[in-house]
């Protein structure tokens, strides 16, 4: 089952994530350039999560696991764990 691509800034901070980032960071354009290729991926991640028919509680949803990733790759972060 695939989980939601939401996001509860709201949950543990007081402030929004977007203050931390100043307005001319490099990581907003590209941002943009990553949602839009999810978007775009929406369709082949429906098709790979509907087979999955077992039920069960949702999955991390794989946007948040791509942009992670992307961002573990930018950084230069050596481990998922290092990254969290």
């Amino acid at each position: 089952m695939r989980g939601a691509d939401t996001f509860t800034e709201s949950l543990f901070l007081m402030k929004r994530l977007d203050d931390f980032v100043p307005a001319g960071h490099p990581l907003r354009a590209i941002r943009e350039m990553v949602n839009k290729a999810l978007v775009a991926m929406d369709g082949l991640f429906a098709d790979m999560y509907e087979a999955d028919i077992k039920g069960g509680r949702p999955s991390v949803a794989p946007e948040k696991l791509l942009r992670a990733m992307l961002l573990q790759v930018l950084y230069s972060v050596r481990s998922e764990r290092m990254l969290m």
